[in-house]
C-alpha cells in the first residue's frame, strides 16, 4: 500500500510538472491576458497621480533615463477637468577612464487632454548641450494649432507656425529643421517606417506623424521574475511591422516600455537605475 501510494504522488507529481511547462511554454501570461478598453488603462494611469524614474536602454545597455508623470485633478485657470502626461529624461555617455556621464542630450514634454481625452495643449523641447542646440514644439489642442522653433546658439535657425494636420503631432517639421546633430541616437527606433527602419533626422518627411492604433489586455505578465497583475498597452503604427508595448500597475504606474527596435525603458522599481552595463567611449 505506501509503495503504491508513493507511486501514485510520483505519477501526479510528473503530470503537473508537464502541465506546468506546457502552460509556460504555449500560454505565457501574457496570451492569457483579456482584452479591456485602453480608456481603462488610460484612466489608471492619470488617477495615479505620481512621478517614476526608469532607465532607458539600447538593446540592453543604458543609454539614459526617462522621468514620467500621470496625474488629473480641476484645473481652475480653465474651469474644467484635466489629464496631465508629463516626460522629461536625458542621454547620456561614459566619457573616457573617468567613468563620468555627459549629458548628450536632454528633453522634457507634456501633454495636457480634457476628460474626453481630446488634446487641450502640449509643450516639448529638446536641448543638444555640445552643439549648443534647442528645439520647441508648443501645440494648441483647442486653436488645431502648433509651434516650432530650433536656436543654435541663441541664434534661430527654424520657425513655423502651422495648423495640426488631421490631429498628427508634427514631429517630421522639427526633427528636419536642426535636429540631425544628435549624437547618432536613434531618436525614431519607437516610430519604424512601414519597412521597419527608423527615420534619421536629416530625412524626416514633413509629414511624419503619430497615427497609432492602441490595444489594451488586463492580466498576468513575468517581469524581474515575478508574476505581476498588470496592464499592456501596445501601440502600433499604420504598415509599421513592430509595436511599441507599455506595461502599466493596476494602480497605473509604468512598469516598463518595450518595442520591438532595439528601445526599452524599465522602472526603478523593478531594477535600479544602475544596474545595467554601459558602453564606455573615450
Amino acid at each position: 500500500m505506501p509503495l503504491r501510494l508513493l507511486s501514485l504522488l510520483i505519477i501526479c507529481f510528473w503530470l503537473g510538472t508537464v502541465g506546468w511547462l506546457c502552460t509556460v511554454i504555449w500560454a505565457p501570461p501574457e496570451s492569457r491576458m483579456v482584452e479591456v478598453d485602453p480608456r481603462e488603462a488610460y484612466r489608471a494611469f492619470f488617477d495615479w497621480n505620481d512621478s517614476t524614474s526608469m532607465t532607458l536602454l539600447e538593446n540592453g545597455k543604458r543609454r539614459g533615463q526617462v522621468n514620467i508623470a500621470g496625474g488629473s485633478g480641476e484645473d481652475p485657470d480653465r474651469g474644467l477637468f484635466t489629464n496631465s502626461l508629463s516626460v522629461s529624461g536625458v542621454l547620456e555617455r561614459i566619457s573616457g577612464g573617468r567613468k563620468t556621464r555627459e549629458v548628450n542630450l536632454f528633453w522634457r514634454g507634456a501633454l495636457e487632454f480634457d476628460e474626453a481625452m481630446d488634446l487641450l495643449a502640449g509643450d516639448f523641447s529638446i536641448r543638444v548641450p555640445r552643439q549648443r542646440i534647442t528645439a520647441r514644439l508648443g501645440i494648441d489642442g483647442r486653436e488645431r494649432t502648433y509651434e516650432a522653433r530650433v536656436l543654435s546658439d541663441g541664434a534661430e535657425l527654424f520657425s513655423h507656425e502651422d495648423a495640426l494636420p488631421d490631429g498628427r503631432l508634427p514631429l517630421g517639421n522639427l526633427g528636419t529643421a536642426g535636429l540631425a546633430g544628435m549624437s547618432g541616437f536613434p531618436i525614431d527606433s519607437f516610430l519604424p517606417d512601414a519597412d521597419g527602419e527608423g527615420k534619421s533626422a536629416p530625412e524626416a518627411s514633413s509629414d511624419t506623424g503619430l497615427d497609432l492604433t492602441p490595444e489594451a489586455r488586463m492580466g498576468t505578465f513575468t517581469l524581474a521574475g515575478r508574476e505581476i497583475r498588470a496592464y499592456l498597452l501596445t501601440f502600433r503604427r499604420e504598415g509599421s511591422p513592430g509595436a511599441v508595448r507599455v506595461y502599466l500597475s493596476e494602480a497605473g504606474e509604468p512598469l516598463r516600455i518595450e518595442s520591438d527596435f532595439g528601445m526599452e525603458a524599465v522602472s526603478e522599481i523593478l531594477v535600479p537605475l544602475d544596474a545595467y552595463e554601459t558602453d564606455d567611449e573615450s
